[in-house]
């Protein structure tokens, strides 16, 4: 009589090993090098934030400059295309002296940059 081969099934660490490089391969998350790389470079942006935080803590808004800095800091890391097209968008607006109706609006760009740092997970 035939027996069937049977192969044992993956470890959950071994699956979890697939899981993780298959998202360095296409891109999904941040590699090792990169989060130490945003952890340095916006080190004093994280503190910026977290002191206006607690500044203001009732007004959450009052940070949103700092918490788009931070996020700038991190994409240029991290999300280049979309950190590039936010801050080209800031630029526009920092540099526009026409008409309010003409201001370019950021929050598109900004919410990119947004989606792109949260896939990544920094």
């Amino acid at each position: 009589a035939h027996k069937p081969t049977t192969r044992a099934s993956p470890t959950p660490a071994w699956i979890r090993w697939i899981h993780v490089m298959l998202e360095y391969l296409f891109g999904r998350r941040a590699t090792k090098e990169q989060v130490v790389s945003v952890n340095k470079r916006c080190a004093t942006r994280v503190s910026a934030v977290k002191q206006c935080f607690s500044a203001n803590a009732g007004d959450k808004s009052a940070c949103d400059a700092f918490g788009q800095d931070l996020d700038l800091c991190k994409g240029r890391v991290v999300c280049q295309d979309a950190a590039a097209a936010f801050s080209r968008c800031t630029h526009l607006v920092i540099n526009h002296t026409g008409i309010k109706a003409e201001t370019p609006d950021c929050g598109g760009a900004l919410r990119e940059l947004r989606k792109c740092l949260k896939t990544k997970r920094v």
